[in-house]
């Protein structure tokens, strides 16, 4: 892991392991969105249109606005997402019938197979974890999850 030059000295030898832990989170974090990116690479998909699939199901209309804040993006960045995906089959747009003027997101038969195909492969392949043994696993999760409740 490379230091970061202009980063101060933690003030102590405790902040010193956090922020080496907080790094090597980062960098396995970077790791693991690599793995993902490849699984969707593998189904000439991006990352980003694989969280768009991710986030809809078939009949639940999800307005674009709604799904522009639950994946953390410009509504014009999810424009260009969803009409590459509609290009493809995997989703569709529907007008609202309360708002004509409100667009809806639905994932189609296609963007399901798709969406299942992403999921089988990615949950088949251990990816960055995979040096990792049961019981080191085990203690990460355990861990994680702490971390997890600790921020509620």
């Amino acid at each position: 892991m490379i230091p970061y030059s202009d980063m101060p000295a933690p003030a102590d030898d405790y902040l010193a392991l956090v922020h080496s832990v907080d790094l090597q989170l980062l960098a396995a974090a970077d790791r693991l969105r690599q793995h993902w990116a490849s699984h969707a690479a593998a189904l000439g998909l991006t990352a980003a249109q694989v969280k768009v699939l991710l986030r809809l199901a078939r009949d639940q209309p999800t307005p674009m606005r709604k799904l522009a804040q639950q994946l953390d993006c410009d509504a014009s960045n999810l424009t260009t997402l969803v009409d590459r995906l509609a290009a493809r089959g995997a989703v569709e747009r529907q007008a609202d019938p309360a708002d004509r003027r409100v667009k809806a997101l639905v994932l189609t038969p296609d963007g399901e197979r798709l969406r299942g195909r992403f999921w089988h492969d990615l949950v088949s392949d251990a990816g960055p974890l995979t040096p990792l043994r049961e019981a080191d696993l085990r203690t990460l999760a355990r861990l994680l999850a702490k971390l997890d409740s600790s921020s509620e």
